[in-house]
């Protein structure tokens, strides 16, 4: 964990996405990016960073060298990581409770945890969920995009060969990574374009949002590292429509499961209070996917489309306006939750 905040505000943990590390919440600067707001509005701020990132890769029983140390997914992080984080933070505090904001990855995570641990729920104060992944779009969302229809229509077959090569770590932050997003990516660069219609694919199209100008330094901290076994994970549940366990095959889900099927995770059980924030331009969520979230969850508090229509799934954190169009309802919505319960 990485700490900027204080030892009087309400503690608040900030938990990262897929395929980058704690620090991706302060790549922009002190009057942008969400950390920052959230201690000049008094909140004691806590950066967390999900097992195999750069910050996550140690062991005392396995080398990062050992597959098994890469054998996790989100379920993992979900079920012993975050709260882990939150007890050692409350711990610190000597709080009862603590906000929560997560953004994609770090929203999953935070629904296996209050679902397979409900005495969680009792620990947060409010939670903040941007862009949620839990249900993906209907398949037919992804057919203008070829970047993502490929990733899922061949993930069995890129899982099976990685593996089978003993790939089991996937995008890396290493020196070499940091040099070529630089000389490709950097303000200066004749291929900037070429980078921005990479993020727009992956992402979502809204280049206009983005600090072009350091670029190539912002995203230096979108290479932080994650499992292999974690991105299959995520394709299973995009392909199949459901939130559920790792799915092992017949065999192995009776093992694991006792059962022939992965179970689905009993969403049911998150009683914490969430708020949702989603966006229109998010290739990897929709309104039908946040909205069948929401159906399923008892304590939603509020549901909220960012109002910049072109807004994206990586403007969450790093879009020119989330400072003015999203970061102060999450900041209004945590501040009308901080008198109901003493910490």
């Amino acid at each position: 964990m990485h700490r900027i905040g204080n030892s009087s505000g309400p503690p608040v943990m900030l938990q990262h996405g897929l395929l980058v590390a704690g620090d991706s919440w302060i790549a922009r600067g002190p009057d942008k990016d969400l950390a920052f707001l959230l201690l000049k509005a008094g909140f004691d701020v806590w950066l967390t960073n999900q097992r195999g990132t750069v910050y996550n890769q140690y062991n005392l029983k396995y080398s990062r060298t050992d597959p098994r140390f890469w054998n996790f997914s989100f379920h993992e992080s979900g079920y012993y990581d975050i709260p882990a984080f939150i007890d050692r933070i409350l711990k610190i505090r000597k709080a009862k409770k603590i906000f929560y904001v997560g953004h994609s990855l770090g929203t999953t995570v935070f629904l296996v945890m209050n679902s397979l641990r409900p005495e969680y729920n009792s620990k947060i104060q409010g939670a903040a969920l941007l862009s949620p992944v839990a249900y993906g779009p209907d398949p037919d969302a992804f057919g203008p995009n070829p970047f993502i229809r490929f990733a899922l229509n061949n993930a069995d077959a890129i899982y099976a060969g990685l593996t089978n090569g003993r790939i089991y770590e996937f995008m890396p932050r290493s020196s070499s990574n940091i040099k070529t997003v630089k000389q490709i990516c950097s303000n200066l660069s004749a291929s900037q374009d070429l980078c921005l219609d990479l993020i727009g694919l992956y992402a979502g199209e809204h280049r206009s949002n983005i600090d072009k100008e350091n670029l190539g330094n912002m995203l230096i901290y979108g290479f932080a590292g994650t499992s292999t076994k974690t991105l299959y994970h995520l394709s299973k549940v995009y392909k199949g429509g459901e939130f559920k366990m790792f799915d092992y095959g017949p065999k192995g889900n009776w093992i694991n499961y006792n059962s022939s099927i992965a179970p689905s995770y009993p969403v049911e059980r998150v009683v914490a209070p969430v708020a949702l924030f989603w966006s229109y331009n998010d290739p990897l969520i929709s309104q039908d996917s946040v909205q069948k979230l929401a159906s399923k969850l008892p304590n939603v508090i509020k549901i909220q489309a960012v109002p910049d229509p072109k807004f994206t799934h990586i403007d969450m954190i790093w879009g020119e306006n989330a400072k003015h169009i999203l970061y102060p309802d999450i900041i209004d919505i945590f501040r009308s939750l901080v008198g109901k319960d003493k910490f």
